[in-house]
Parts: C-alpha cells; structure tokens; sequence
C-alpha cells in the first residue's frame, strides 16, 4: 500500500500548487500589460474650432466653411453672418408655427441653445451677384447650411438647434428661405465622422457635387425647408411649407 504524504510533503505540494498558479496568474498579467490598448476613434473632423467659449466657436465655424464655398469665378459663394443667441440683446428666441396655420404655435426652442447664419451673397440685399439662380446652385448652398448645422452642433455646446437662411434671388429685398434643423435630425451623422456624410473634402462648385453626396444631401435637407415670416415679440418665426 501506497503511503500517505506527511504533513512536510503536503505543505510541500500545496506551495507547489499555489506557485502555479501565482505563476500563471502573473503571465496572464503581463499578456495583459503587453497587449496593446485599443485605437482611439477617428476624430469626428480635421478642423476644429480652437475657442473655448460657444459664441467665438460658432463664428470660427461660420468662417471656416464660408471659406471653403467659391463660386466658378473663384469668389465666394457667399459669406456666413451669424445671428442668434450671437445677435442683439432683443433676440429671444425660435417660433415654429404648425403647416397651414399662421396663428398656431407648434414649438419654441430658447435663444441660448438656436444659432442662426446668413448667406450673404456679396450683391445688394445679400443676393449672389453672379450668375442665375439654379437647382446646382442651390443643392451647393443647401450643403453648406448642413455642413454649418454639423459642424455646430457638434462643436457649440448647449447648441442644439440651426436656423440657416438662404440669399435672395436677384431683385427680392428679404430673406424668406431656410433650413431648420435640431439635434434629434442629425444625431446618427454626429455619431461618425464628418467625412462619413459629406465624403467630399473640398467644397464642390455648384454642378459639380457628386451624385452620392447630392443624395444625402437632398435626404437631409429636403423636409427641412421653412418660410421665414418675420418677427414677433422678438422671436423669429418660421413655419414649414404647407
């Protein structure tokens, strides 16, 4: 018969045990601290505004993509004037009257979280004064105002709402076209990368967008038009086409 381990020997094989698994308890270890960390996410764009306070990241953005908008001349499609919780002490903030109904408040959205922009072509009454107004020309500044929405709503914190208005055509003397968008509109494209929605890194001229951009573009933008309608008790009023 086989003779049992004495104490000595069962001390012996329990340290034996325990260094095993010490032992491999320490390689998992440094498997671990070996094994690189995982990749930062890509940054959601290239440029970013350096300001630290809201209202001077806005007007960075509001340059930022103004610059990036030429026309075939090679001038500016337009540039971007920025209103808003930016503007006069008397803004005090967004109405939105339901379809079809000019007395009938739908929502209202505070000024300190609304930034508005202008596109001020360089003609009179911000009017582009070059070539005619076309379906090219205004895809190219429909691309812009959800570049300007993005890129706020991304960077401006407690921002949560854009209201853009377009340039007249030639011969009108006020603003009446825009585009309306919230944070709720465009949160699964702030999720991902800039470049994921608007693949294309330099501006298109108008005409020249491609066809696949143009559609997310359309998709983006299309239920977001408003009528401006003026305003009241210092509220800009706005109301969705019937």
């Amino acid at each position: 018969m086989a003779r049992g381990l004495g104490t000595k020997s069962r001390f012996a094989v329990a340290y034996l045990v325990l260094g095993a698994v010490v032992g491999t308890a320490i390689g998992g270890l440094i498997v671990l601290v070996q094994r690189p960390a995982p990749l930062p996410p890509p940054p959601w764009s290239s440029w970013r505004p350096a300001a630290t306070a809201t209202e001077e990241r806005v007007l960075e953005i509001a340059n930022h993509v103004a610059g990036r908008y030429k026309l075939a001349s090679g001038d500016p499609l337009v540039a971007v004037r920025v209103g808003g919780s930016q503007g006069g002490t008397d803004f005090q903030g967004l109405v939105v009257l339901k379809p079809g109904e000019p007395q009938a408040l739908d929502k209202e959205y505070a000024k300190d979280e609304t930034v508005m922009f202008i596109l001020c072509g360089r003609g009179k009454n911000c009017a582009i004064p070059q070539g005619e107004p076309s379906t090219a020309r205004g895809t190219v500044l429909r691309r812009e105002a959800l570049e300007l929405a993005l890129y706020t709503l991304e960077y401006a914190d407690p921002v949560d709402n854009v209201l853009v208005f377009f340039p007249p055509p030639k011969g009108q003397t006020s603003l009446k076209s825009t585009l309306f968008f919230t944070r709720d509109d465009l949160s699964s494209h702030l999720k991902r990368p800039l470049r994921k929605t608007l693949p294309q890194a330099k501006a298109p001229l108008p005409g020249r967008i491609h066809p696949r951009e143009k559609q997310t573009v359309d998709q983006l933008t299309g239920e977001k038009l408003y009528n401006y309608l003026g305003i009241s008790q210092n509220f800009v009023v706005i109301q969705p086409p019937s």
